[in-house]
């Protein structure tokens, strides 16, 4: 357990004490806890993450709020998505990276600057790849079942310009 042995008073406005009241924070009940736990969190948010552990835990941190809200309101209305779900999971992945990266690339390393652009370029061939596999039928895992086909037929005319791209010659 920490040692707990510097006093803090502080006075806040009335809006501020009634969030803090209101505010929910895992082993949190008292306003004390309370303050302490949101020192911990910008303790945590303001330090580099060690690690893509450590990375991936404050991305999901991060993204828990809406996960929470997503998962309830789902609940209540006995509806289920899985491009939410997977869009969500996606984004938290993604965020995960970019945390990671200021200790990643701290030296300027070329070969972390590639590593880090190929973990960026995967996310996004992954989500991209998902995307295309939900649009190419009729109807998504999704609440609109068309949400996907509709806007991955509006990037059929960008997917015809590479394609006729790739298949021109080359310039020798």
């Amino acid at each position: 357990m920490v040692a707990l042995n510097t006093p803090l008073s502080v006075r806040l406005s009335e809006e501020d004490a009634l969030f803090l009241a209101g505010l929910e924070l895992e082993g949190a009940i008292t306003a004390s806890d309370k303050v302490r736990g949101l020192i911990r969190q910008a303790r945590r948010r303001a330090e580099t993450p060690a690690g893509w552990d450590a990375a991936l835990a404050a991305a999901h941190d991060i993204a828990a709020p809406a996960l929470k809200a997503l998962r309830a309101a789902e609940l209540a209305s006995d509806r289920h998505s899985t491009v939410a779900l997977a869009l969500t999971s996606a984004v938290e992945e993604m965020l995960a990276v970019l945390l990671a990266a200021p200790a990643e690339l701290a030296g300027a390393d070329p070969q972390a600057l590639a590593r880090h652009e190929a973990r960026l370029v995967d996310c996004a061939g992954r989500l991209t790849e998902q995307m295309l596999r939900w649009g190419v039928t009729p109807s998504a895992p999704a609440y609109d079942p068309t949400i996907v086909s509709r806007r991955v037929a509006a990037l059929g005319e960008l997917t015809r310009l590479i394609t006729a791209a790739g298949d021109r010659p080359s310039a020798a």
